[in-house]
């Protein structure tokens, strides 16, 4: 027959309880807190408890069910561990039985007597896979999954098992051995040993023990645990108890080196421990001595372990309970925390109180102590040290002998001679957040919260505590994340006139919100901008006070001096470097609150409403802020109307050149470039984006005095024509026109470059400029442009009337009608020898133009002028007439005889003829 034959309804309705838990209403009472405001929180009972109603579909935290279970036999002693059930049964039986297939069941024999197996020690190994026996006769058996009968182990004769510390690192290993263990025995022995199950046909486990200590005062050893440091691997602690004393041994034992039968890896630190051993001790009786210790599983980065936590241990006077905490603890230290000796409960159902029987054993669960006595269970809180739950078995005749925890699957067990009991817990730590509330841990009461109420009636709690502490800050933190009306907070908070406070609570409450509640959003924000900036103010205010008593400080000190003494001069030392030091601090704090003001408003920018929060900057006088703001906006044509105003245009240059767009250079250029040419120029260099003849309004306006430096409206229009390769006609106009006005009538070098530059395409207008340059009297600049206009007889008058006989001759062979320039040539030389120059010039002046001869200029000079200074030339004009005479005589003799040739030739043609026959044909 199998074990629980509904095992599985069973499970099934646990894991309900335990993901669904339990939905407690709490008991709401009415109480007055300070300053009007009414706030329902639980109400705790005399145990530390919140009242509270269990709904129909919520299950108790413990209840025990019987498993429906026929025993073929009285049971003698049961085990459970990772789903595994063993069970040992008169009749030398041992079953074992998973869990998990309630029907499997596996019977194995003991080698002994049927009749004489009537009590032993049995003890699971976390696997489950490992069972060892051990009778009070001294007689010890293992017993390994699969096998059909336990082996008797060869080397335990003599020694009764009381206690068994398993190996912690073999949990979840895949061997099948145990690794290291220490058994315990009756006469106070620890032995050191290793099971493996060896070769199944073997009758007998010959299996090493080594004794590995002794107990200062020999006692039965009821109870051993062996635990690893987490994050010391071959630190080990070792508890040992008997029934007056609890043994605390820490030291290095590393467990992966020995294996099998080698020396004992704890005997050295055991005996050095128990030389002069660290013990807590029970005066009176022995009590039972039971030892159980809880693990939880944690995670070290990735990796999860698990670590011991908590230890019980049963006294005659109480159960001893306390934490266990690793850290660097070296031999002889104590790990043991927050212990304390809680007295055995009094059963509910007894009236006489002197007869209180001691629990035969016990077990823990995550926030319970389980007790069990030979009529019933009972569970203690580990916070209040309460019963939680009493529970007396049915049958009076019926007596309980022990029970065990699955620290594996969580599940506990009882068992009696004839039946089995299975004591359910179903979200055990739904009420937890309640104790932790009534001893006012609220962070512990928080994490342990099921649902929003509970939440919610935790931070009330909490908050109105700080509030009645006085720590509004942190009270108004908490206040933020309950239900409790805004209204009514916000009114206690303003009530006690400090802005901090009041910030608290609404940042606090402005995370709370949601994303679509727009309105509130933008309200809480609005509002939190302006106590922002009246905590800045305040805190300025505070800074000035400081100041003036620096300033104080310091004329004192100088009246001092002049007064010395060493007493005054020590005080007024110290009191400056306090007044420093709580500038300083007022410093920090205004950096903070200036931080934490950005914060918001960036975090918060589609919610801030821009109109209202420039008023608020320009009401409380924050420039910083306002310029902030207006920056995270964008709205930098604001800021540079802002610095305008200030007349600060150097720094509104600097907005404009990284932030400004074409329209607001051209709005702003007209006045910035009166006040800063210089940097707004060195800007506008920089920006390829904008049209250079919409600045040119700016530039007229720019009054540039000569001895200032360089005319920046040249500058940026010279860089606009040669770097930009700019085309605009307009541009190029404006540029002449301020060349013109600029240039020197002794130097019109960079107005004669430009004219010559880009006069052959015509990007600026000639008439313009010769207008311009007639009105300055800019001659050569008027020269080049009468010869660009192709009229070179004025360009050449204009050079000879300013008597620039050079700048004449450059003109005058300009133009490509070889008569306009002899013409102009003639001009010139008429010119000279008007202006009486030399004759030597003016004929050195025939000879250059290669266009006159000395009969061309001969008649211009007076008839009385001596030719001694030109016959030369005048000769060697002759003998070219004469040779030209020659040559025109030998071409005159050549075409008469040509001529004479010619008619000689007509006359013979008169007679010429020719015999054509008939049949030709025309060869036209």
């Amino acid at each position: 027959m199998s074990l629980l034959d509904d095992y599985a309804d069973y499970q099934s309705s646990a894991q309900h309880h335990q993901q669904n838990g339990a939905q407690s209403s709490a008991a709401a009472f009415s109480s007055q807190p300070q300053d009007g405001l009414a706030l329902d929180v639980n109400e705790f009972d005399t145990d530390g408890y919140i009242a509270t109603t269990l709904e129909a579909e919520d299950a108790p935290v413990f209840s025990l069910d019987t498993v429906q279970f026929r025993v073929p036999n009285k049971i003698i002693s049961l085990a459970v561990s990772n789903d595994i059930l063993v069970l040992v049964i008169e009749g030398a039986k041992v079953l074992r039985i998973k869990l998990q297939e309630a029907h499997s069941i596996a019977e194995a024999s003991v080698p002994v007597n049927p009749t004489s197996l009537r009590a032993c020690n049995v003890f699971l190994d976390p696997s489950g896979r490992h069972l060892l026996l051990s009778t009070p006769q001294g007689e010890s058996f293992y017993y390994y999954e699969g096998w059909d009968a336990a082996k008797p182990l060869s080397r335990f004769k003599n020694m009764e098992v009381t206690a068994v510390a398993w190996n912690s690192s073999a949990w979840s290993s895949a061997t099948s051995s145990t690794r290291t263990i220490l058994l315990g025995t009756h006469d106070g022995k620890v032995y050191e040993t290793e099971l493996r199950p060896g070769s199944e046909k073997a009758k007998r486990s010959d299996i090493a023990v080594h004794c590995v200590a002794e107990l200062p005062v020999r006692e039965r050893v009821t109870g051993l645990a062996m635990e690893a440091f987490p994050a010391r691997r071959k630190h080990h602690l070792v508890l040992i108890t008997t029934g007056t004393r609890m043994y605390q041994i820490v030291g290095a034992a590393d467990l992966e080196s020995q294996t099998g039968d080698k020396s004992a890896v704890f005997e050295a630190m055991l005996r050095n421990g128990l030389t002069n051993p660290n013990f807590q001790e029970i005066p009176g009786m022995p009590g039972p001595g039971a030892l159980t210790v809880h693990h939880r599983e944690t995670r070290a980065g990735s990796r999860a372990q698990i670590v011991a936590t908590d230890f019980a241990w049963l006294t005659s006077m109480g159960v001893f309970f306390g934490r266990l905490t690793f850290g660097a603890q070296e031999a002889g230290d104590s790990v043991v925390e927050n212990a304390a000796l809680i007295p055995y409960p009094a059963p509910s159902s007894s009236t006489d109180i002197s007869s209180t029987e001691q629990p035969s054993s016990l077990s823990l669960t995550e926030f319970h102590i389980l007790l069990q006595y030979s009529d019933r269970v009972c569970a203690l809180n580990m916070l209040n040290s309460k019963v939680a739950y009493e529970q007396t078995i049915g049958s009076s005749d019926e007596t309980l002998q022990g029970l065990t925890v699955d620290e594996t699957k969580h599940t506990c067990w009882l068992y009696s001679p004839a039946n089995i009991y299975e004591l359910v817990v179903t979200d055990e730590d739904r009420d937890v957040w309640g104790i932790y509330l009534s001893r006012h841990q609220f962070d512990m009461a928080l994490e342990h919260c099921y649902n929003d109420m509970q939440r919610d009636m935790v931070l009330r709690a909490q908050a109105e505590h700080l509030f009645a502490a006085e720590d509004y800050v942190q009270s108004a933190e908490c206040f933020a994340r309950t239900s409790v009306n805004f209204e009514e907070v916000v009114l206690r908070f303003m009530e006690k006139k400090d802005n901090m406070v009041l910030r608290s609570y609404l940042v606090a409450k402005l995370k709370t919100l949601r994303k679509q509640d727009h309105t509130q959003i933008t309200l809480l924000v609005m509002w939190l901008v302006e106590i922002y900036l009246s905590i800045i103010g305040d805190i300025e205010a505070k800074l000035a006070s400081a100041g003036m008593a620096i300033a104080s400080s310091s004329v004192t000190q100088m009246n001092t001096t002049a007064e010395p003494s060493s007493s005054s001069s020590s005080a007024s030392n110290n009191s400056s470097e306090s007044v420093l030091s709580v500038k300083a601090a007022y410093n920090r704090e205004k950096s903070d609150m200036q931080k934490e003001l950005h914060a918001l408003v960036e975090e918060h920018k589609q919610a801030v409403d821009p109109k209202t929060t420039y008023q608020l900057a320009e009401s409380h006088g924050r420039r910083d802020f306002w310029l902030f703001y207006a920056s995270l906006c964008g709205d930098y044509e604001r800021i540079v109307e802002y610095w305008m105003e200030k007349e600060e245009c150097v720094r509104a240059i600097e907005v404009l050149g990284h932030y400004g767009t074409p329209e607001m250079f051209y709005k702003y250029s007209p006045a910035l470039m009166s006040a800063e040419p210089v940097a707004l120029v060195d800007v506008l260099m920089r920006q390829p984006k904008l049209t250079p003849n919409k600045l040119i309004p700016a530039f007229m306006r720019y009054g540039h005095e000569p001895s200032g430096g360089a005319n920046q409206s040249i500058r940026y229009l010279r860089f606009c024509i040669q770097k930009q390769m700019c085309r605009d006609p307009v541009v190029y106009n404006y540029y002449l026109t301020l060349l013109v006005k600029e240039s020197d009538t002794d130097d019109e070098s960079e107005l004669m470059s430009f004219l010559t530059t880009y006069g052959k395409d015509m990007l600026y207008d000639p008439d313009y400029a010769l207008r311009m340059c007639k009105r300055f009297r800019r001659i050569q600049s008027c020269v080049h442009l009468y010869s660009l206009l192709r009229l070179y007889e004025d360009a050449v008058e204009l050079a000879l009337k300013q008597g620039d006989i050079e700048l004449a001759q450059i003109h005058a062979e300009r133009p490509d009608d070889d008569k306009l320039c002899k013409r102009l040539w003639l001009k010139i030389a008429q010119h000279m020898i008007q202006a009486k120059q030399p004759a030597s010039e003016v004929m050195e002046l025939v000879r250059r133009s290669d266009r006159l001869g000395v009969e061309d200029i001969l008649p211009f000079f007076p008839d009385f002028t001596r030719v001694d200074d030109f016959k030369d030339d005048i000769c060697v004009a002759l003998e070219d007439y004469e040779l030209q005479i020659q040559d025109l005589r030998g071409e005159m003799d050549e075409a008469t005889r040509t001529a004479e040739a010619m008619q000689r030739d007509m006359s013979s043609l008169k007679n010429r003829f020719a015999i054509l026959s008939t049949k030709e044909t025309c060869q036209v």
